[in-house]
């Protein structure tokens, strides 16, 4: 679940690595990032939310666990629930709102910069939204970016087009040396057959060795 702050952090890489001279990186520095955070605002889930989301993310936990074959479909409310309350969701607190519809995932977000390798823009906040399609098959990731929006200006459609394979390579790079970095997330990530975006929903369905029930 940790995917989207790497993603957004790998989005904010690409687009100033792309500058090539540092004029062009200063000049899409100062257009695309901010000194400063934005309040991304979440909802407050009740009990029952929260508990909800809370169990579908424990049925995933225990079915990967357990070497068991389940589907489980989460809602937008759903993650914005773990994001809001969860503890394994904390970094990611204040940072992402989370919006799903026709298979695409609409993130609203304000993520710090400071990881990102290059120079003048360990200070700077991504602030903005991105809407994409998402699946990952096979310990592999496969975006799709239907648009970006940062500091209030798009990035043109061919821009992003003509960069979606770097960038999944780029990405699917940063994902392997973190599981290699973390022995538990990933074992877990090692149980997870599929990640999709399906209609208004996030579907995790773990590989196993037996049938489970889908939630």
């Amino acid at each position: 679940m940790g995917c989207f702050s790497m993603f957004m952090v790998a989005v904010a890489a690409l687009v100033l690595f792309i500058g090539g001279t540092w004029w062009l990186l200063g000049w899409m520095t100062d257009r695309f990032t901010e000194p400063q955070p934005v309040a991304i605002q979440l909802e407050v889930p009740n009990e029952a939310q929260y508990g909800a989301a809370n169990d579908k993310l424990s049925a995933i936990r225990a079915a990967t666990r357990d070497k068991r074959s389940v589907t489980v479909e989460f809602t937008a409310a759903d993650m914005n629930a773990l994001i809001e309350r969860h503890p394994d969701f904390s970094d990611m607190r204040g940072k992402f709102r989370v919006a799903m519809a026709d298979s695409i995932v609409t993130l609203d977000m304000s993520v710090p910069l400071r990881d990102v390798p290059l120079p003048r823009i360990k200070d700077r906040w991504l602030n903005g939204t991105t809407r994409f399609g998402m699946v990952y098959h096979d310990g592999s990731f496969n975006f799709s970016l239907r648009s970006l929006t940062a500091n209030g200006r798009d990035l043109p459609m061919n821009f992003l087009d003509g960069f979606s394979g770097p960038f999944n390579s780029s990405f699917n790079e940063r994902f392997d040396k973190a599981q290699r970095e973390n022995a538990r997330t990933d074992e877990f990530w090692e149980d997870v057959k599929t990640v999709a975006v399906l209609d208004d929903k996030l579907v995790v369905t773990t590989k196993g060795e037996a049938p489970g029930n889908e939630l």
